[in-house]
């Protein structure tokens, strides 16, 4: 009987957490920021309330109704993490129907400051947009400069291996007038219009927009960079020995730490995706959204842009999602959104270590498919 109490008190909390995880997607974090915090946790939540479910049937309890709602209630949110796509089309066949190649990816520099340890890692990611040779590509953490040497010329290389003779970059840092640091869309196809928004004065979060001209249909394509948490190396190595009793660390300083970094980033994303939401709304063409969002589906970043728009992921992916490979989080964070006039198609996950992002593309065409 004592066993069964405390279950049911902590079942309570764990509903609790859950349903404040649905009202994360929905108050923005400028309101209150600590929802954020249970939206960041909903996969685990959900997954601990599915077991209380079973706790309960095997113990032959109707408890199990209140987590059982809960469930019901938020299973369409699991579809933002994972997919079961049993027959998935191919990219070939999909071209030769008026489809065209989408890709987003954060490059992480081309690995500039050599964080592989390996030398061959920039020219690995030209042969991998070699083979790949998408449409349209978007790129976040981009790098390039202006100098003589080649190994440096990221514009110039990328537009030889990927074919794509129109480009925009926008550079949020630029030392000496030949080192850039920003975003940049490439397209085989004409890039007619360009435009750049700057979230703030400072910092270093932007996003583009490039009118294409395919065929006789002009499309928009935004592509963007929203606030990152900014962990650096001791968050990380606080992370890791939570559990490793051996190390000694003021747990108290730097879960506060930790605290502060996310309510800064978490209120940032809000207001960025609140202007990105109004310049969508104004476009004259069909619009694609690309971009390293540094939240999850269970965001209300998310939430703002899924009102309106379609996931390329949830409408033809398979298996997980994530696209952060670095340590810690793992979640997915990268995303392709389309107009609801698009179909989208073929979307992967590409599982390629080249960076700590995964890349991501779809096909995508003009026109809903009946």
């Amino acid at each position: 009987m004592i066993v069964k109490k405390i279950m049911w008190v902590l079942n309570i909390f764990a509903a609790i957490a859950l349903a404040l995880s649905f009202l994360a997607a929905r108050i923005s974090p400028e309101t209150l920021w600590w929802l954020a915090l249970f939206g960041l946790g909903f996969e685990i939540l959900f997954i601990i309330n599915f077991l209380f479910i079973i706790y309960w049937i095997i113990v032959k309890n109707k408890r199990f109704f209140l987590s059982l709602i809960l469930v019901l209630l938020g299973i369409g949110k699991i579809f933002g993490i994972v997919q079961l796509n049993f027959s998935p089309q191919k990219e070939e066949a999909l071209k030769d129907k008026g489809y065209i190649k989408v890709m987003s990816f954060n490059v992480r520099l081309f690995d500039l400051y050599n964080w592989f340890h390996n030398t061959e890692t920039r020219q690995q990611i030209f042969e991998f947009l070699r083979k790949e040779s998408p449409d349209i590509i978007c790129f976040q953490e981009f790098y390039t400069s202006d100098k003589k040497d080649p190994s440096f010329r990221n514009e110039d290389t990328l537009k030889y291996y990927l074919q794509a003779k129109f480009a925009q970059l926008e550079y949020t840092v630029s030392l000496h007038n030949t080192d850039h640091w920003g975003i940049a869309t490439f397209s085989k196809y004409p890039i007619i219009n360009k435009e750049a928004k700057h979230f703030a004065k400072r910092g270093g979060n932007i996003f583009i927009t490039s009118d294409i001209k395919i065929g006789n249909d002009t499309i928009r394509v935004i592509n963007t960079h929203l606030e990152s948490i900014h962990f650096g190396w001791s968050d990380y190595k606080f992370i890791q020995n939570l559990n490793n009793d051996d190390v000694e660390q003021d747990e108290l300083k730097g879960s506060l730490n930790i605290l502060r970094r996310l309510r800064k980033a978490f209120i940032k994303r809000a207001t960025q995706v609140d202007v990105l939401h109004d310049s969508i709304a104004t476009s004259p063409f069909p619009i694609i959204v690309c971009g390293d969002f540094n939240d999850t589906p269970s965001s209300y970043t998310y939430s703002i842009l899924a009102d309106d728009l379609t996931d390329a992921f949830r409408e033809s992916g398979s298996g997980m999602g994530k696209t952060y490979s670095g340590p810690f989080p793992s979640f997915r964070i990268d995303y392709i959104f389309h107009d609801k006039r698009m179909t989208s198609s073929a979307y992967r996950t590409i599982r390629e270590k080249l960076s700590d992002h995964y890349p991501v593309s779809c096909m995508i065409k003009l026109g809903k498919q009946y």
